[in-house]
């Protein structure tokens, strides 16, 4: 429970960070408390924002959240979560192929 919370509230942490991504899902990177994550943003066609990933070395602490607007919602190590954010994320671009 405990590691879940603090997923949870590093994702929500990591908004602003990411409101500044302009690309097509790319791995990114963050550590909090020696633990590190992978993510990647996928933009969808509704408005809202992907978020997924999980902890490196770990396949039991994986997360998928959904933003829209300042509303997230989603899994987080296998338990539902939802929670506001302060603003919403900026529009993530899609790269042209």
């Amino acid at each position: 429970m405990r590691s879940s919370i603090a997923l949870v509230l590093t994702a929500a942490a990591l908004l602003p960070a990411v409101a500044a991504a302009a690309t097509t899902p790319a791995e990114r990177s963050f550590t909090r408390d020696g633990h590190t994550y992978v993510y990647s943003l996928t933009p969808n066609e509704d408005g809202t924002t992907l978020i997924q990933g999980h902890e490196v070395g770990s396949s039991n602490s994986r997360f998928r959240l959904t933003v829209k607007g300042t509303r997230v919602s989603g899994q987080a190590n296998g338990r539902d979560v939802s929670f506001r954010t302060t603003r919403p994320l900026a529009p993530v671009a899609v790269a042209a192929n």
